[in-house]
């Protein structure tokens, strides 16, 4: 925790730009895993569903647009 401090604290005292650079590295370290635990969740749910129901659904045309009413 004292660690998280000091980087705050120096990230906040430094200017604009350090604050940017340690903004962007945090951004980096937690949104790359957070999108690959966001794919690797989706994707095999994702490919469940339409094995399941198929794809395109009843309401949908072949390329995934909704149908107009006539």
């Amino acid at each position: 925790m004292e660690i998280i401090h000091e980087i705050i604290q120096e990230s906040v005292s430094g200017g604009f730009f350090k604050f940017l650079g340690y903004w962007i590295m945090i951004v980096v370290i937690l949104g790359i895993p957070a999108n690959i635990i966001k794919y690797a969740i989706n994707r095999p749910l994702r490919h469940m569903n339409i094995r399941k129901y198929g794809y395109p659904p009843s309401h949908c045309d072949a390329d995934g647009d909704f149908l107009e009413k006539e």
